[in-house]
């Protein structure tokens, strides 16, 4: 009997001991001090728009034929990729390329009377649609060369090829990655007026961001004029992540306020005004928003240098990247501003 009581005695402590060596086991596994916590995942956007100056698609009225938009959209067998086939893998790359569309599409014979006034064919939309240009602005002095009548026709074949446009009253957002981009075009502005100022405020409350795109200046000027700088930097005052300016046919400089971009002429681009213009420097201007968590983080831009066409004898309307001397002369035009 004692036997048996001792090998009772002897199992319970041999279970003790191995409920007590589980135990400090567990403990030692998992102590309340190392116990991991993951940190919540960031989410990373990043966006890049490219900005182009005046592509005007087609001719003036009265304007001779030779060597024209016209007859060299159908020297080309009428090919509607011709026109931008050198810069397109730069605008596929991007997440949207804006540009100023300056002149009606339409079939509308009644125009204003003035020296240029511009006209192209509502197939020249291809031209857009082939080029990947998703947004375009229509507040410039061209627009309306063909009256309302050239405006709504313009404005329906852009909504038909889904082209984004913008300009005067009317702004538009897109969506790109999850960020609103809103986009507002005004045309010679005296001053920022309380209607604009009000217009920026509204867009800012629907959109992550607001861009306001001028045409504003005086032709062939490579300065901004001192209006041109107090407006642009009111409408970044106003709420605007980013301002783009065109009409000078020509490149003017760029500069930084309160972090933000003024770009405040992009030259031209394609455009059909001009045979052989004398200065045929533009660029393309990337713009690159990246956020964190939605919020804006950083900010970063690129100047592309190109020329409007791809042989300097004449205009062939065909916008080409360009390097070594061609691209220091760009570039030195864009960063030095008076």
């Amino acid at each position: 009997m004692k036997k048996i009581l001792q090998a009772i005695l002897s199992m319970v402590m041999v279970l003790t001991l191995m409920a007590c060596q589980n135990q400090k086991e567990t403990v030692e596994k998992t102590p309340e001090e190392t116990v991991e916590t993951k940190e919540p995942e960031v989410k990373k956007t990043t966006i890049t728009l490219s900005f182009v100056g005046d592509i005007t698609l087609g001719n003036y009225a009265g304007q001779g034929y030779s060597g024209s938009f016209d007859q060299e959209y159908e020297n080309q067998g009428q090919d509607s990729t011709y026109f931008l086939k050198n810069v397109r893998s730069v605008f596929e790359k991007d997440d949207l390329t804006i540009a100023n569309l300056e002149g009606p599409l339409t079939t509308s014979r009644d125009h204003a009377e003035k020296t240029f006034a511009f006209q192209g064919k509502p197939e020249y939309v291809n031209i857009l649609k082939e080029g990947n240009i998703e947004a375009v602005t229509l507040a410039n002095n061209h627009s309306r060369d063909h009256f309302e009548q050239g405006m709504q026709d313009t404005k329906d074949i852009l909504d038909e090829n889904q082209i984004e446009h913008f300009g005067y009253d009317e702004s538009c957002i897109m969506d790109v990655q999850g960020v609103k981009i809103g986009f507002l075009g005004y045309s010679f502005p005296d001053s920022l007026t309380s209607e604009m100022s009000q217009a920026i405020m509204d867009l800012k409350k629907q959109s992550d961001l607001v861009i306001v795109y001028y045409h504003w200046g005086i032709e062939r000027d490579q300065s901004p004029m001192e209006s041109q700088r107090s407006i642009a930097k009111k409408t970044i005052d106003t709420g605007a992540d980013l301002v783009i300016g065109s009409h000078p046919h020509v490149l003017q400089g760029i500069e930084t306020y309160k972090g933000k971009q003024i770009v405040y002429s992009l030259g031209n681009f394609c455009f059909g005004g001009n045979k052989n213009p004398s200065d045929k420097d533009t660029m393309i201007y990337q713009h690159t928003f990246s956020f964190e968590d939605d919020q804006l983080v950083k900010e970063d831009h690129e100047i592309i240098p190109c020329m409007i066409s791809s042989t300097s004898s004449r205009n062939n309307y065909q916008p080409t990247i360009v390097d070594g001397d061609d691209a220091e002369r760009v570039l030195s035009k864009v960063h030095n501003i008076e």
